[in-house]
């Protein structure tokens, strides 16, 4: 029997927004942060549990996760 749990975290649940779709639009449009990021899109903002694999998405541009990660 497999004791690993695998995951596959792709998005902010709340806002039903991919780290792919964040990604794209902090490219489109030169952004730089979270808060640059929520001018245009709202994400993060409820549950926060997305928060952190966004922080990692802007530091390594990883847009998929198999890790718990938090703040």
């Amino acid at each position: 029997m497999n004791s690993h749990i695998k995951f596959n975290i792709v998005k902010c649940i709340c806002y039903d927004t991919t780290f792919e779709e964040m990604k794209k639009i902090m490219k489109e449009n030169n952004l730089h942060s979270i808060e640059d990021l929520r001018k245009i899109k709202p994400v993060g903002l409820n549950c926060r549990l997305c928060v952190p694999y966004i922080n990692k998405m802007i530091e390594t541009g990883q847009t998929k996760y198999d890790v718990i990660l938090t703040q």
